[in-house]
């Protein structure tokens, strides 16, 4: 009886009215005072006409005597039923949402996209060049002509200005050291390179040494190798000290002696200079010295590992 009772009032008619007799109310009317205005909101008058229609249908049931008004479990069946069916929707779109988020306590740290930390190579360990002592690598760090006195920085691994000088002199040659060498004063060889440009301090330049002079400082020996770069033609006929002219060696001699006058606590003491021949044996000794500091030390010069 429930049953067509129910369909009866799901299609208009009054309970209790005979099918013929019956006065048809739409649903929309019935069950909603507000017209329609879209889609969405004819979707949800009729489900909710629906869902009112079996509560009372079931309510109607409950006058039968067949039926226990205080035990119905088809009732209860069937209205857990509508309820599920317009809950469940709003539970799987939060259990959605909840997914998408992460769990704090079980999410893996992201990894770092800069990348691991990389250790970055010193211009001191660079290596001499493959036909040492004919032919050196040197790193540039002064520019001809140049005031400032730059120096490389093992801790910051850049070129960085040491001072500028207090002498009104400047460098007459490009100036630089030998990578993988070590004298007397702590530092790598140094060397001035000869030619008519200046080259740009941060650079290397292969050069064929030609001569050296004999200089010691505050802190030590401190050797001038004299060199011409390989890749200068017109500098391919100066093989030798003697190729180059009296009044060339003289202006070197000059500027070491007066460049650090001015210079509180700093002395210098310049020697004479030395043939193509010793200067050869000077290389040798010098990365001779580095390799058997390394070899004890791990490392001749310390630096700080730099990021990529």
């Amino acid at each position: 009886m429930w049953t067509s009772t129910f369909r009866t009032f799901a299609r208009g008619a009054r309970p209790g009215l005979s099918r013929p007799t019956a006065r048809r109310i739409p649903l929309q009317r019935a069950f909603s005072s507000t017209p329609s205005k879209g889609p969405g909101f004819q979707k949800m008058t009729f489900s909710a006409a629906v869902a009112g229609g079996a509560i009372i249908g079931l309510g109607i049931m409950t006058k039968d005597k067949d039926v226990s008004t205080t035990k119905s479990p088809m009732k209860a069946t069937a209205v857990d039923t509508l309820l599920k069916a317009l809950v469940t929707p709003k539970k799987a779109e939060a259990k959605e949402e909840t997914a998408k988020k992460p769990d704090s306590s079980t999410s893996k740290p992201v990894a770092n996209k800069s990348g691991p930390k990389k250790k970055m190579r010193s211009a001191y360990s660079v290596s001499i060049g493959e036909n040492m002592p004919d032919e050196v690598q040197c790193f540039v760090e002064v520019a001809k002509g140049s005031r400032n006195k730059y120096e490389w920085d093992e801790k910051l691994g850049h070129i960085v200005l040491d001072r500028v000088l207090h002498s009104a002199v400047f460098y007459p040659h490009n100036y630089g050291f030998v990578p993988q060498t070590l004298c007397g004063d702590g530092d790598p060889l140094d060397v001035l390179i000869m030619g008519d440009n200046p080259l740009q301090p941060g650079c290397f330049v292969d050069v064929r040494p030609i001569g050296y002079l004999i200089m010691q400082d505050e802190k030590g020996k401190d050797e001038k190798l004299l060199a011409v770069p390989t890749k200068d033609p017109r500098l391919y006929d100066v093989k030798t000290l003697r190729d180059v002219p009296d009044h060339v060696l003289r202006e070197v001699t000059q500027f070491f002696e007066t460049y650090k006058m001015l210079e509180k606590d700093k002395w210098v003491k310049v020697g004479g200079w030395k043939g193509t021949e010793d200067a050869m044996i000077l290389v040798k000794e010098t990365h001779q010295t580095y390799k058997a500091e390394k070899a004890e030390k791990s490392k001749v010069f310390e630096y700080q590992e730099m990021t990529k």
